[in-house]
């Protein structure tokens, strides 16, 4: 499997192929399994791209067959959903959150399309511990406050964190993922640290319910 090359923010066309997204409990080879699935099939991975979160992850890969054709056989579909299924059935070891795999004809943005994927999962609630309180110096650990302004119709999010690559759309995604509009927002980057200031039009009482939703979710590495 290969990663897209110079991935940008975008929708990736790769002609004619098959979206596979496979959600599941991370283990090591679980990646090789996978591949050794869709290559005894016959299918090409076109394109793949994966994020591991909390023991958890989130996969979507574009395949074809080997003709580089869209494959139209609902049996051999139908057998490589059943495979990777047992695969992920067999990392789950009694956890409550299922695995699963789904298909789509339908071009997707696959970075987007991981953030819902590990946003429905609730991947944040796992554990108890984010990879960022054993990883992070203390000086790198976001900081993240909420001002909710009832009278005004909007709540304030404040994010201070490491700077990297994609920050702001990691961020905006997550809102979005919860329903929430940013009206306006102002970034800052002073490196390494980065500020965000996000002004999200809120249902104040449905806002003050899910905060801590937010910050747990903001909390979680990228």
């Amino acid at each position: 499997m290969k990663n897209w090359s110079g991935k940008r923010v975008g929708v990736h066309s790769v002609g004619d192929h098959i979206v596979i997204e496979l959600i599941g409990r991370d283990r090591p080879g679980l990646l090789s399994e996978i591949s050794a699935v869709l290559a005894s099939l016959h299918f090409n991975v076109v394109v793949a791209e994966a994020w591991t979160h909390n023991r958890r992850i989130a996969c979507v890969l574009y395949v074809n067959d080997g003709a580089r054709q869209a494959v139209d056989d609902p049996k051999r579909i139908s057998l490589m959903e059943e495979q990777l299924n047992n695969i992920l059935r067999g990392c789950e070891d009694g956890e409550k959150v299922a695995s699963r795999t789904s298909l789509s004809m339908s071009l997707t943005h696959i970075d987007r399309r991981l953030h819902q994927m590990l946003f429905a999962d609730r991947d944040y609630e796992s554990y108890g511990v984010t990879t960022t309180d054993v990883e992070c110096p203390p000086s790198f650990r976001p900081k993240i406050t909420i001002e909710c302004c009832e009278e005004k119709g909007y709540s304030v999010v404040n994010v201070r964190c490491k700077d990297r690559a994609k920050l702001m759309f990691d961020i905006v995604c997550t809102l979005t993922d919860m329903q929430y509009v940013v009206s306006h927002a102002t970034i800052s980057s002073d490196r390494p640290y980065a500020s965000q200031v996000h002004h999200i039009n809120t249902h104040f009482r449905v806002f003050i319910y899910q905060s801590h939703i937010v910050l747990k979710w903001f909390k979680c590495p990228g």
